[in-house]
């Protein structure tokens, strides 16, 4: 009798990895050098030493047509209960009061980590609003104020593919499919002054978007860097001085390979 094939385990992600990935693929791979990922062992970078970092990454933009920018406070209706929050998240809004919190003990089966085993896909939305109709949708809190569009110097679509992803995880643990996800802006530095939300449909696309993702993000064995300004930047690995990528940003003068092989630890 043959022995049963043993497919060898998905390598886990998170949105945050999509998030990462999508700005800089080398980032994404020095944060899992630092911690484990799903209970797995830190491993380091694939990325290899004499790697030509790139101007952005390989990752293609999620759906964002139609995607609506609204202004102001999020519309939420009398009816509407909040079933499940990140308690690990701190400085989140205060959405509804005491009567109308009622956390769903479906969503605190993992300690509140919402896991996909299908995609090899788990993570954590802030809020999960719940209507009186039974339908569900995730909301991503953010306390910059809401931009408009989504110029890529603005960096929007990064809270659109959480939204995205945040979707398909909700819909895994309720078994629910939301028909959109919404990302929160509470302008904290503005005290409010230019709140607002963006509504992100989640349909066939979007899904077929994220499943894609998931599989070059997992297909790509050289996570390059993809240094600039604004990137390099907000990077945590490279404020820790664990990136020496960022001495290539096609705003400085570029080193020549030499140069660079010696400043990432080369020969």
């Amino acid at each position: 009798m043959q022995a049963p094939m043993i497919l060898p385990a998905l390598e886990h992600l998170t949105p945050h990895d999509l998030v990462t990935y999508y700005r800089c693929p080398y980032e994404m791979e020095l944060h899992h050098s630092r911690h484990a990922v799903g209970g797995s062992p830190a491993r380091g970078p694939l990325t290899p030493v004499d790697v030509v970092p790139v101007h952005r990454s390989p990752l293609f933009d999620p759906p964002t047509m139609r995607a609506r920018a609204i202004e102001g406070r999020l519309d939420l209706a009398p009816t509407d209960t909040l079933v499940y929050v990140d308690e690990g998240e701190r400085d989140l809004p205060m959405l509804f009061p005491p009567e109308r919190v009622r956390l769903d003990p479906a969503l605190r089966a993992h300690g509140a980590n919402l896991s996909d085993p299908e995609l090899g896909f788990s993570g954590r939305p802030d809020l999960i609003v719940r209507r009186s109709d039974g339908s569900v949708f995730p909301v991503e809190y953010k306390s910059t104020h809401l931009f408009v569009g989504y110029h890529e110097a603005h960096g929007r679509v990064f809270d659109v593919l959480q939204a995205i992803a945040e979707c398909r995880l909700t819909h895994q643990a309720l078994g629910v499919k939301p028909t959109h996800g919404i990302v929160l802006y509470g302008d904290v530095a503005g005290s409010g002054a230019r709140e607002g939300w963006v509504e992100v449909p989640y349909g066939d696309a979007e899904e077929r978007w994220l499943k894609v993702a998931l599989a070059q993000i997992r297909a790509d064995r050289v996570r390059p860097p993809a240094p600039s300004e604004r990137h390099c930047s907000g990077c945590e690995p490279n404020a820790e001085g664990l990136c020496r990528y960022a001495a290539a940003r096609p705003d400085r003068p570029a080193p020549n390979r030499a140069t660079l092989l010696t400043a990432v630890g080369g020969a």
